[in-house]
């Protein structure tokens, strides 16, 4: 029963599953707002509303997430636990705290191809394959920086080329000399 899919539409499905749920809550809060207009019943209408309007949240920031969601077989681990970004792979490994990072990059390699880098206010940098396993956690890291524009996060994947680019830099007073 596993090949009764295509693998293509099985990734498609699970990269814009979240965005796919969050518009059916939407539908179904249209739904009950709608009916509620029809039958005069203000309980209906609250229910609907609330739900409609829960759902078109939901819509946006699951988008941007799927966006974001780059599936491929890189190098490498990367977990996200307690604002603090750790990248394991064959050849090592290290770890980024979320709040000591000044500066977000990104870059292409000739060893990983592109990569994310994150520099820190102590320590070494640490370099990210963008399409390593668990990156989809990445997003949600990333946006806790302040000031951070996830427009510009997403846009970083979609450029091509061997250039370097800065997506996010800390305040001054914490930037490391790097």
């Amino acid at each position: 029963m596993s090949g009764f899919i295509r693998p293509e539409l099985t990734q498609f499905f699970r990269r814009w599953r979240e965005p796919i749920a969050a518009g059916v809550l939407a539908v179904i809060g249209a739904y009950f707002l709608w009916r509620g207009f029809v039958r005069y019943n203000s309980v209906l209408e609250i229910i609907g509303l609330v739900l409609l309007l829960i759902g078109l949240a939901l819509v946006w920031t699951a988008y941007r997430r799927a966006q974001f969601n780059r599936t491929g077989r890189g190098p490498g681990l990367i977990e996200v636990t307690e604002r603090r970004i750790t990248y394991l792979s064959s050849q090592g490994g290290d770890s980024v705290d979320i709040a000591a990072m000044t500066r977000l990059e990104m870059r292409s390699t000739i060893e990983f191809g592109r990569v994310w880098v994150l520099k820190q206010s102590e320590g070494p940098s640490l370099y990210i394959p963008v399409s390593a396993a668990g990156s989809e956690a990445l997003f949600d890291a990333f946006s806790a920086l302040p000031g951070m524009e996830t427009a510009k996060l997403i846009a970083a994947l979609d450029t091509t080329g061997d250039q370097r680019t800065v997506i996010w830099r800390g305040s001054p007073r914490f930037r490391a000399l790097t």
